[in-house]
Formats: structure tokens, C-alpha cells, sequence
């Protein structure tokens, strides 16, 4: 059965000494992974298309068994997108997104609600300035979070930060580290909460 479907990349990696598998978060399919042929070797044929952060366009063949290999037969660019030259810090911005729905998002469980929140901040961030991503990163995590039934308080980021945090909007937004600091904590406690590590963490001290 071939089925079409649209997505975002989160990851891929070298498969054989040809193939990608490619994991996508999908409107209809949700998270999977996907056997891409000749993709390493067809590099004119798959050019761009299979970076993080953009939004495909596949068609792929599945034998109806949930979580088995799932071949892609095609797979275009969708043209509304365009996340292929991000800077620096956008694509650390960016990659943190990624890791939040391949650590907390269970294979191939459909979710509209998730999917658009996620097509949301794909579609505006390429045209975004530093502080505008880190408002949208926010909003991301604390959106994303409340639908997995999990709203961050003040007790709870001061028990994982070890300080008092305040949730206090002229405080969080009173300038950039303030924004980046407050990302810090509430993905740890994402990671706490998922039992996976985040590991773009890392690098948001680089923005």
C-alpha cells in the first residue's frame, strides 16, 4: 500500500553503504522512521531534502504492520517552507524543537494538535530576529507541554534550577540571556520529565 503524507525531518542516519532512514514527524503517521534508497549515492536526485526542519512533502509504501520498515518512494520539498539556510543560532534553536518531539512523541501515534503547533513554529521561524526565535521557543514549550498534560510552576523549575525562578513575564523577556536562561530550565524540566536528555542544551550558552 502506498500512502501519502507531509512532514517535518527531526533526524537521519547512514544506513547501509546507500540508504538514510530518515525520522519524520508526520500529519497522518505522526513519528516514524522511513528507509530512504540510494539516497547516499543519489545525491543530485535528494539534494536539501532531507535536512532537519523542512517540511516534505512523501509518498511511501507500508505493509499495514505498525512500526515496520516503511520505504519512501518519493519525496519533494513543500514549496510554503523554507528552513535550508538558517543560521547559527536558528538551527540550535531549531534543533531543540526537533529533540522535544522525537523525546516525548511515542511512534507512529498520530496527533493533529502537536503537528500544527509544530508547522506553527517551522513556518515563521526562518524570518525571525534572535529575541523573536527565543519568544517562539517559549511558546513552543510551554504550549507543546500543557497538551502532554504538564504545565511547569514556579515550585517545581525552582526545585530542577536549584534557585527561585520567577514566572514573571517582565522577567523573562527583560532581555536575551533572560530568555535563554529561561529555555534552559524549563527543558530540564522536560528532560525530567521525559527520562531523555536534550542535548542542544548544550549549546544555547553559543546564541
Amino acid at each position: 500500500m502506498n500512502i501519502n503524507d507531509t512532514g517535518f525531518i527531526l533526524k537521519k542516519i547512514e544506513y547501509g553503504d546507500y540508504d538514510f532512514i530518515a525520522t519524520i514527524y508526520t500529519k497522518k503517521t505522526g513519528k516514524a522512521s522511513f528507509i530512504i534508497k540510494n539516497a547516499r549515492k543519489s545525491k543530485k536526485r535528494f539534494a536539501g531534502k532531507l535536512e532537519p526542519f523542512n517540511l516534505v512533502n512523501i509518498n511511501f509504501k507500508h505493509n499495514g504492520i505498525v512500526q515496520s520498515g516503511k520505504i519512501i518512494n518519493d519525496i519533494q520539498l513543500n514549496s510554503d517552507f523554507n528552513n535550508t539556510n538558517l543560521n547559527k543560532e536558528l538551527i540550535i534553536l531549531c534543533s531543540l524543537i526537533n529533540e522535544y518531539i522525537d523525546s516525548f512523541e511515542i511512534n507512529e501515534i498520530q496527533n493533529h494538535e502537536t503537528f500544527n503547533i509544530v508547522e506553527i513554529f517551522f513556518s515563521k521561524i526562518s524570518s525571525l530576529n534572535l529575541v523573536s526565535a527565543l519568544d517562539a521557543v517559549l511558546e513552543f514549550q510551554i504550549t507543546y507541554l500543557q497538551t502532554l498534560g504538564l504545565k511547569p510552576t514556579s515550585k517545581e523549575l525552582t526545585k530542577i534550577n536549584k534557585q527561585k525562578v520567577e514566572l514573571s513575564k517582565v522577567k523573562i523577556k527583560a532581555n536575551i540571556a533572560s530568555r535563554i536562561k529561561f529555555i534552559k530550565i524549563i527543558a530540564k524540566f522536560s528532560q525530567f520529565h521525559s527520562g531523555k536528555e536534550l542535548n542542544s542544551i548544550q549549546y544555547l550558552d553559543l546564541l
